[in-house]
Protein backbone atom coordinates (compact mmCIF):
# COMPACT_ATOMS: atom_id res chain seq x y z
CA UNK A 1 0.00 0.00 0.00
CA UNK A 2 1.07 3.55 -1.20
CA UNK A 3 -1.54 5.64 -0.74
CA UNK A 4 -5.34 5.81 -0.11
CA UNK A 5 -8.16 7.07 -2.14
CA UNK A 6 -12.25 7.49 -1.31
CA UNK A 7 -15.34 8.34 -3.36
CA UNK A 8 -18.04 9.86 -2.06
CA UNK A 9 -21.33 8.10 -2.24
CA UNK A 10 -24.02 10.48 -4.26
CA UNK A 11 -23.56 14.05 -5.19
CA UNK A 12 -21.48 14.82 -2.57
CA UNK A 13 -18.81 16.88 -3.35
CA UNK A 14 -15.55 16.38 -3.14
CA UNK A 15 -16.00 13.44 -5.42
CA UNK A 16 -12.80 11.58 -4.72
CA UNK A 17 -10.36 12.38 -2.03
CA UNK A 18 -6.93 10.69 -1.91
CA UNK A 19 -3.61 10.94 -0.36
CA UNK A 20 -1.42 13.17 -1.10
CA UNK A 21 1.60 13.05 -2.55
CA UNK A 22 4.40 12.07 -1.24
CA UNK A 23 8.44 10.65 -1.42
CA UNK A 24 6.91 7.35 -1.55
CA UNK A 25 3.54 8.19 -3.71
CA UNK A 26 3.36 10.16 -6.70
CA UNK A 27 0.34 8.92 -8.75
CA UNK A 28 2.42 9.57 -12.25
CA UNK A 29 4.41 6.40 -10.87
CA UNK A 30 1.55 4.10 -9.67
CA UNK A 31 -1.14 2.39 -12.02
CA UNK A 32 -3.57 1.45 -9.67
CA UNK A 33 -4.05 -2.80 -10.06
CA UNK A 34 -0.86 -3.03 -11.51
CA UNK A 35 -0.31 -5.71 -8.58
CA UNK A 36 -2.66 -8.09 -9.66
CA UNK A 37 -1.30 -8.51 -12.90
CA UNK A 38 2.29 -9.17 -11.85
CA UNK A 39 1.78 -13.29 -10.96
CA UNK A 40 -0.09 -13.49 -14.33
CA UNK A 41 1.37 -15.65 -16.99
CA UNK A 42 0.96 -14.50 -21.06
CA UNK A 43 -1.01 -11.46 -20.87
CA UNK A 44 -1.79 -10.55 -24.33
CA UNK A 45 -3.41 -7.17 -23.28
CA UNK A 46 -4.22 -4.24 -20.71
CA UNK A 47 -7.01 -1.94 -20.59
CA UNK A 48 -6.17 1.63 -18.80
CA UNK A 49 -9.18 3.45 -17.59
CA UNK A 50 -8.72 7.02 -15.84
CA UNK A 51 -9.79 5.80 -11.90
CA UNK A 52 -10.14 3.21 -9.54
CA UNK A 53 -13.87 2.48 -9.51
CA UNK A 54 -14.02 2.05 -13.39
CA UNK A 55 -11.17 -0.50 -12.69
CA UNK A 56 -12.55 -1.92 -10.31
CA UNK A 57 -16.20 -2.63 -12.25
CA UNK A 58 -14.54 -3.96 -15.16
CA UNK A 59 -12.39 -6.33 -12.92
CA UNK A 60 -15.40 -7.68 -10.94
CA UNK A 61 -17.16 -8.07 -14.60
CA UNK A 62 -14.39 -10.48 -15.42
CA UNK A 63 -11.89 -8.45 -17.09
CA UNK A 64 -8.43 -9.09 -14.70
CA UNK A 65 -6.12 -7.44 -17.45
CA UNK A 66 -7.47 -3.60 -16.20
CA UNK A 67 -5.80 -1.03 -14.22
CA UNK A 68 -6.51 2.70 -13.70
CA UNK A 69 -3.91 5.85 -14.58
CA UNK A 70 -5.59 7.91 -11.69
CA UNK A 71 -6.68 10.74 -13.63
CA UNK A 72 -6.76 11.14 -17.28
CA UNK A 73 -3.06 12.13 -17.42
CA UNK A 74 -0.80 9.45 -18.56
CA UNK A 75 2.47 9.31 -17.97
CA UNK A 76 5.87 8.07 -19.73
CA UNK A 77 6.60 5.82 -16.40
CA UNK A 78 3.06 4.72 -16.38
CA UNK A 79 3.44 4.13 -20.25
CA UNK A 80 6.64 2.32 -19.31
CA UNK A 81 5.47 -0.25 -16.46
CA UNK A 82 2.45 -1.13 -18.94
CA UNK A 83 4.87 -1.86 -21.40
CA UNK A 84 6.57 -4.71 -18.92
CA UNK A 85 3.04 -6.45 -18.92
CA UNK A 86 1.80 -6.04 -22.50
CA UNK A 87 2.54 -4.50 -25.83
CA UNK A 88 -1.62 -4.40 -26.83
CA UNK A 89 -3.40 -1.49 -24.66
CA UNK A 90 -6.41 -0.75 -24.88
CA UNK A 91 -7.54 3.07 -23.27
CA UNK A 92 -11.16 2.98 -21.91
CA UNK A 93 -11.13 6.49 -20.57
CA UNK A 94 -14.44 8.52 -20.20
CA UNK A 95 -16.56 9.62 -23.15
CA UNK A 96 -16.05 13.40 -21.73
CA UNK A 97 -13.91 16.25 -23.23
CA UNK A 98 -11.11 15.80 -20.85
CA UNK A 99 -11.18 11.79 -21.40
CA UNK A 100 -10.24 12.29 -25.15
CA UNK A 101 -7.96 14.88 -25.23
CA UNK A 102 -6.40 12.49 -22.42
CA UNK A 103 -6.78 10.04 -24.39
CA UNK A 104 -4.80 11.13 -27.57
CA UNK A 105 -1.88 12.34 -25.55
CA UNK A 106 -1.66 8.72 -24.04
CA UNK A 107 -2.07 6.80 -27.44
CA UNK A 108 1.13 8.79 -28.66
CA UNK A 109 2.83 8.03 -24.99
CA UNK A 110 2.18 4.49 -25.53
CA UNK A 111 2.89 4.91 -29.08
CA UNK A 112 6.46 6.10 -28.42
CA UNK A 113 7.12 3.42 -25.52
CA UNK A 114 6.74 0.76 -27.83
CA UNK A 115 3.09 -0.55 -27.69
CA UNK A 116 -0.30 -0.81 -29.97
CA UNK A 117 -2.58 1.34 -28.49
CA UNK A 118 -5.98 1.57 -29.37
CA UNK A 119 -9.12 3.40 -28.15
CA UNK A 120 -11.95 1.69 -26.84
CA UNK A 121 -15.01 4.43 -27.65
CA UNK A 122 -17.33 5.33 -24.83
CA UNK A 123 -20.55 6.53 -25.61
CA UNK A 124 -20.74 10.60 -24.44
CA UNK A 125 -20.39 11.08 -20.72
CA UNK A 126 -19.90 7.71 -20.04
CA UNK A 127 -17.00 5.55 -18.31
CA UNK A 128 -16.79 2.09 -17.99
CA UNK A 129 -18.09 1.64 -14.27
CA UNK A 130 -21.28 2.74 -15.94
CA UNK A 131 -20.73 0.59 -19.11
CA UNK A 132 -21.04 -2.67 -17.03
CA UNK A 133 -23.69 -1.41 -15.36
CA UNK A 134 -25.94 -0.56 -17.78
CA UNK A 135 -24.86 -3.28 -20.54
CA UNK A 136 -23.17 -5.63 -18.77
CA UNK A 137 -19.40 -7.46 -19.17
CA UNK A 138 -20.70 -8.37 -22.81
CA UNK A 139 -21.90 -4.61 -23.74
CA UNK A 140 -17.74 -3.44 -22.76
CA UNK A 141 -16.88 -6.46 -24.67
CA UNK A 142 -18.54 -5.57 -27.67
CA UNK A 143 -16.57 -2.01 -26.99
CA UNK A 144 -13.54 -3.43 -27.10
CA UNK A 145 -13.84 -5.62 -30.55
CA UNK A 146 -14.52 -2.13 -31.72
CA UNK A 147 -11.67 0.14 -30.13
CA UNK A 148 -10.01 1.98 -33.17
CA UNK A 149 -6.15 2.00 -33.61
CA UNK A 150 -4.62 5.88 -33.21
CA UNK A 151 -4.58 6.68 -36.60
CA UNK A 152 -8.25 5.96 -37.19
CA UNK A 153 -9.18 7.41 -33.87
CA UNK A 154 -7.45 10.82 -34.67
CA UNK A 155 -9.14 10.76 -38.18
CA UNK A 156 -12.61 10.42 -36.17
CA UNK A 157 -12.14 13.49 -34.29
CA UNK A 158 -11.11 15.42 -37.08
CA UNK A 159 -14.32 14.47 -38.96
CA UNK A 160 -16.55 14.73 -36.14
CA UNK A 161 -15.34 18.34 -35.72
CA UNK A 162 -16.61 19.80 -39.59
CA UNK A 163 -19.56 19.56 -41.53
CA UNK A 164 -18.53 16.96 -44.49
CA UNK A 165 -21.90 18.17 -46.17
CA UNK A 166 -20.53 20.84 -47.17
CA UNK A 167 -17.22 21.78 -49.61
CA UNK A 168 -15.48 23.72 -46.56
CA UNK A 169 -15.97 20.96 -44.44
CA UNK A 170 -14.77 18.65 -46.51
CA UNK A 171 -11.40 20.40 -47.41
CA UNK A 172 -10.76 21.48 -43.27
CA UNK A 173 -11.15 17.63 -42.60
CA UNK A 174 -8.73 17.11 -45.48
CA UNK A 175 -5.88 19.78 -43.75
CA UNK A 176 -6.92 17.92 -40.55
CA UNK A 177 -6.16 14.65 -41.46
CA UNK A 178 -2.62 15.21 -43.01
Amino acid sequence: VVAFGGRSIGDTLPKYINSPETVVYNKGYHLYGLNRLRDRKNISDIIIVEGYMDALALYQGGFKNVVASLGTALTKYQARLIKRYAKQVFIAYDGDIAGKSATIRGLELLEKEGCKPKVVLLPENTDPDDIIRHYGPQGFQNLLKEALALTDFKLSIAKAEVDMDTQEGKAAYAVRAS
